[in-house]
């Protein structure tokens, strides 16, 4: 599915879509999440793909590739 002026910069699960878009979201970029809305035990594993704007879409993969490049946080 294509949406004229914006870009999917992301595919995978629901939850993961939109922990992805809040962290783009605190980094200033405009997020639109869709897919099926299909919940089970709480959690929705169903498909979904993360959009920006086009104009957004290389800052947002720029920050995705350096979320999936950082190493992971240590317990304090």
């Amino acid at each position: 599915m294509g949406v004229k002026g914006w870009t999917v910069v992301f595919k995978g699960e629901r939850i993961q879509a939109e922990i992805v878009a809040a962290a783009l979201e605190a980094g200033g970029l405009q997020v639109e999440v869709f897919g099926d809305n299909a919940y089970g035990i709480g959690i929705d594993l169903t498909a979904a793909r993360l959009m920006v704007p086009d104009d957004q879409a290389q800052a947002a993969r720029k920050l995705i590739q350096e979320a999936e490049e950082s190493p992971p946080a240590e317990d304090v």
